[in-house]
């Protein structure tokens, strides 16, 4: 009689437990990658939005202007940063906002669009500040400032401010 090798059932048990351990312990850190990857692409379309911002001053020695400045509604007409001159080639949309397109009020950059973008921001005293409703999916805006320090999806919105008046 020759002996066959071959694993135990004991021994596939602990190999599977092994492989549920890890992934218990990786599972968390492949959630939150999906929220930091639209934390970072928040803060480039703010960068992108703000250099536009800039080059729309500097050729209209202004920055654009919604129809009754400085309100905080309606929020600034952003939109004319794409035409007729381009200035940014699209308006980015807030990863952020979880209502539908077809829900969104106020142009471009309105209430619940996309990004809400205000000139002459005077409690600040900023000409302007591009604001995002942050990973906790709510805009308040006596919230503090997003910090993932305080957990992936915690409490507070992203914002970005222009230079002081």
């Amino acid at each position: 009689m020759s002996a066959k090798r071959a694993f135990t059932l004991i021994e596939l048990l602990i190999v599977v437990a092994i492989i549920a351990i890890l992934a218990v312990i990786a599972l968390p850190n492949f959630l939150d990658a999906q929220t930091r990857a639209k934390v970072a692409r928040v803060e480039a379309d703010m960068r992108g939005l703000e250099v536009a911002l800039e080059s729309y001053r500097i050729d209209e020695a202004d920055y654009p202007r919604s129809g009754n400045p400085p309100s905080w509604q309606p929020p600034t007409e952003t939109w004319r940063l794409t035409t007729p001159t381009a200035y940014i080639v699209t308006v980015p949309r807030d990863p952020f906002v979880y209502r539908p397109p077809a829900m969104a009020l106020g142009g471009p950059f309105g209430l619940f669009g996309p990004y809400v973008h205000y000139v002459d921001y005077t409690v600040l005293d900023q000409h302007w500040l591009l604001f995002s409703y942050g990973p906790d999916g709510d805009m308040e805006f006596n919230e503090v400032h997003y910090d993932p320090t305080n957990g992936t999806i915690s409490d507070g919105d992203i914002y970005r401010n222009g230079p002081n008046k």
